[in-house]
């Protein structure tokens, strides 16, 4: 059994999508019951941790039809404590994501903006917070521009992944950048003990619909914001993202297929898959009922 570990706007859906097609797994992003709005609370002292550790033995299993069970899901970064209580021998992958890019999309998707019309009630609901986890006052919060609050949120969840993940042992967790996912499956094969067999090709997925502002059009301002909140980070996790006199560089990504053709192949050919979304929808139901 295994978690995917991420901050959302991460390449999660890609990854997902990448791993179900290697033979004996199955892996599944954001099912129901998500558990978005409940791990919040529950990472701000205000879900029972009992409760949430029910559902997760109930809605859950390390293996399904005898292939392993994994999940792509940001919230689970703050279900950690309760996930390793509840599957001891679970692994975890952490994907991280160039944080100018994730910003970038996060900004882009709404992220922060109260009546942003995509956004719906539950992920408002579920969306950290820097008052509410004591990283500022409410007044601080409330003076940071939605900008700089995605630039925040990046650099949190990932530092609550590292922190989180450090305790463990080695043969529990490892990290992949979205950049590098294509040389990486093979480890990750080997890493989950899983067949090596086939051809994993890698897509771009949940790209956005128009144009994002990314990093080379930012306003002076914003790259002064993200070089506040994330630029200590970003030296660590991707420290080839400045040349020597600080200039900005792009990443070196690895190409990646057009979207669909593998998506679609793993929806209609993975029954398991959908199997298991239909079972968790019941017990969740269940549950909530």
């Amino acid at each position: 059994m295994y978690f995917v570990l991420s901050t959302g706007r991460a390449g999660s859906r890609t990854i997902a999508t990448a791993l179900n097609q290697i033979p004996g797994t199955v892996c599944l992003h954001h099912p129901q019951p998500e558990l978005a709005a409940e791990a919040t609370a529950f990472h701000v002292g205000e879900y029972s941790r009992d409760d949430l550790a029910h559902e997760l033995r109930e809605t859950r299993e390390a293996t399904v039809d005898g292939k392993v069970y994994g999940e792509v899901n940001l919230q689970h970064t703050l279900l950690f404590p309760i996930l390793r209580d509840v599957f001891p021998e679970a692994q975890y992958i952490w994907l991280i994501r160039d944080g100018r890019d994730s910003v970038a999309s996060m900004y882009y998707r709404g992220w922060y903006d109260e009546v942003y019309p995509r956004q719906g009630l539950m992920w408002r609901r579920a969306r950290l917070h820097g008052d509410r986890v004591g990283d500022f006052s409410p007044e601080e919060w409330e003076r940071l521009t939605r900008f700089e609050k995605c630039c925040w949120c990046w650099s949190k969840y990932n530092r609550l992944i590292e922190e989180q993940l450090s305790g463990l042992d080695d043969s529990l967790h490892t990290e992949v950048r979205l950049d590098r996912l294509t040389s990486s499956i093979p480890r990750l094969q080997a890493f989950l003990g899983l067949s090596q067999e086939g051809k994993v090709v890698v897509e771009q997925l949940n790209t956005a619909r128009q144009p994002v502002s990314y990093w080379t059009r930012w306003t002076p301002a914003q790259r002064k914001s993200f070089e506040r909140f994330c630029g200590e980070d970003m030296g660590r996790w991707f420290p080839e993202w400045l040349s020597p006199s600080g200039i900005w560089r792009d990443l070196a990504a690895e190409p990646v297929h057009h979207p669909g053709r593998v998506e679609s192949l793993v929806r209609s050919g993975q029954a398991t898959a959908e199997k298991v979304r239909q079972k968790v929808g019941r017990v969740s139901a269940r549950l909530r009922g």
